[in-house]
């Protein structure tokens, strides 16, 4: 059986220096709309990465891209030193390490909270209902929800629901999370418990990518800005220079339309 080939440098035969390694991504939509024009990303362990940008500037498409949810053209891919393409196989690793936290929560609602967070344990990486059960109610209480584990998705807010889908994605214990503008469909007032969650969660030292417009969270989580725009990242930077000192005119139009 073939496994995935984890990719190493002659110098280094442990572990890649980043996690994740986007090198001149293309995609395109029907032939002839040009989502990303040669995207290139490096995210290292424990970084906290926010991408942020106009609707329609290819951010969501490509952190999809990063767990096969979106298939690419050209380019390269390498997630953990696997790198991604249409073999099953690794597509299947790279989604064992990398969770994902949608726009909307996308529980099962005939599920029980409890079954919501087991379900890929159990089926996935093979673990007794026990051990799947006793780790979610780590993960619920964790992410500060554990008296709604035996509660039905619709009996939950928003904001309780966001958190499940969190839990969930940690119950496969993975390396690398990604968000793709989480709080988008949530009321303000529910918005703060889900970014206090995603705090936590990057305190705790979890390599994470964020699409978001959240500028509070950005500001004090994110180790590094990327602003996208038009299928291509125009501008990278610290939060502090990123928003204090904006080099190209198009982040800074953008900037002035949501600060």
């Amino acid at each position: 059986m073939n496994q995935p080939q984890k990719l190493t440098s002659n110098n280094d035969h442990s572990k890649p220096e980043s996690i994740i390694v986007a090198q001149d991504v293309e995609k395109w939509y029907d032939n002839n709309f040009h989502v990303l024009r040669g995207v290139n990303l490096q995210v290292h362990p424990q970084e906290v990465v926010v991408l942020m940008g106009p609707s329609g500037s290819g951010k969501s498409t490509f952190i999809r891209t990063f767990n096969a949810l979106e298939p690419y053209q050209k380019g390269s891919i390498t997630i953990d030193g696997i790198e991604l393409s249409r073999d099953l196989k690794n597509i299947e690793a790279i989604r064992r390490e990398v969770g994902m936290v949608f726009q909307q929560f996308n529980l099962f609602p005939h599920l029980r909270v409890i079954d919501n967070v087991t379900l890929a344990p159990i089926w996935v990486r093979k673990w007794s209902k026990s051990k799947a059960e006793e780790i979610a109610m780590q993960l619920l209480e964790k992410v500060g929800i554990l008296e709604q584990s035996r509660k039905y998705p619709g009996q939950l807010s928003g904001g309780q629901q966001q958190r499940v889908a969190i839990a969930r994605a940690l119950a496969m214990q993975p390396k690398i999370m990604l968000f793709d503008e989480p709080t988008s469909a949530l009321d303000p007032e529910m918005v703060r418990e889900v970014l206090e969650t995603m705090r936590n969660l990057a305190d705790s030292g979890m390599t994470m990518v964020c699409v978001t417009h959240e500028v509070g969270f950005a500001r004090e989580v994110a180790d590094r800005v990327v602003f996208m725009d038009e299928g291509v990242i125009v501008e990278a930077a610290t939060p502090e220079e990123f928003f204090n000192n904006p080099q190209e005119a198009r982040t800074k139009k953008f900037l002035s339309q949501i600060i």
